[in-house]
């Protein structure tokens, strides 16, 4: 493969599911060894990664997420780690992953216990290790459509006692990851 856009294709033909873009592009960035995926979904960044030789453990509240992702790496051929969990009582290992994936998922959380699930996150990165965080912005269409829904957290919507939707400042991401390196922002 000459370039990440070619092996983006390749594994879209051969796995279905798309890795995110960001990953293939700044893979060589990426340490090889141990890589947690928080709220790892059926497995698409997860697959590609243990696909390429990364030993890789997804952590899901979905029990038939976690099914899915096993069985897809099982027909895969691929040895990879599931467990059915809530990201707020998960217990991250500290120094103990070149790579946490937390996409798209930390906007359903209140605001305090999104600070200690990246608190947590932080810890259990390696020397060198990296973040790959995904969330929705407060430019988002739909934070905008349900600003009728702003609850008492900042840039949060609230659907019902238990179901929040946070929604990211570029300055809060970054206050968040302040004492990392940051490698790109989007």
């Amino acid at each position: 493969m000459n370039n990440w856009i070619d092996l983006y294709e390749y594994l879209k033909e051969s796995y279905g599911d798309e890795p995110e873009h960001l990953l293939i592009e700044y893979i060589n960035l990426i340490n090889k060894g141990k890589v947690l995926d928080l709220g790892v979904g059926t497995g698409r960044n997860s697959l590609f990664l243990s696909s390429i030789g990364y030993e890789v453990e997804g952590v899901d509240i979905f029990d038939e997420n976690i099914k899915h992702y096993l069985r897809r790496s099982k027909e895969l051929h691929l040895d990879v780690k599931g467990t059915v969990a809530d990201i707020r009582y998960f217990e991250i290992k500290e120094n103990e992953y070149s790579l946490i994936i937390v996409s798209w998922v930390l906007n359903f959380f209140k605001k305090s216990e999104i600070d200690i699930i990246i608190e947590k996150i932080k810890k259990g990165l390696k020397p060198k290790g990296l973040i790959y965080f995904g969330a929705f912005s407060i430019f988002d269409d739909f934070y905008i459509k349900n600003l009728d829904k702003i609850c008492e957290e900042q840039n949060s919507l609230c659907f019902s006692e238990s179901q929040y939707r946070h929604y990211y400042t570029k300055e809060e991401v970054l206050k968040y990851f302040e004492d990392l390196t940051m490698i790109a922002f989007k």
